[in-house]
């Protein structure tokens, strides 16, 4: 998948509570490179597993109508996944501009080789 491609947004609960783990396999297969990046990921995990659980708990309160309670436990972890997602998008925008120097750089270093008979 492309990185400025949008996945396709879940329309169920169980839709919805797939993708949920999805994220979470992933996120936990992830390998940090750092203490800030592995406390960000052990952070996502936190609220994507607080998320699984109010998915669970809704499935279980939409069978009586009590939808409303499990909506506001979920507003935190979901306002921790949308600043990881930023956190992602800006990492992405650096990868691609260091993308783009390193290509400057390698066309520098051939026009020098070639022009020095390096």
């Amino acid at each position: 998948m492309a990185i400025n491609s949008l996945p396709e947004i879940p329309q169920d609960l169980p839709q919805t509570r797939a993708a949920a783990q999805s994220l979470l396999d992933k996120l936990s297969n992830a390998n940090p490179a750092n203490a800030a990046d592995s406390q960000t990921i052990s952070d996502a995990i936190d609220a994507v597993n607080a998320i699984l659980t109010q998915l669970n708990q809704e499935d279980m309160l939409s069978r009586d109508g009590a939808m409303q309670a499990a909506a506001a436990e979920i507003k935190a972890p979901l306002k921790k996944l949308t600043d990881l997602k930023s956190q992602l998008a800006d990492i992405a925008t650096r990868i691609e501009t260091l993308g783009t120097v390193a290509q400057d750089v390698d066309s520098v270093l051939g026009g020098c080789k070639s022009v020095f008979k390096i």
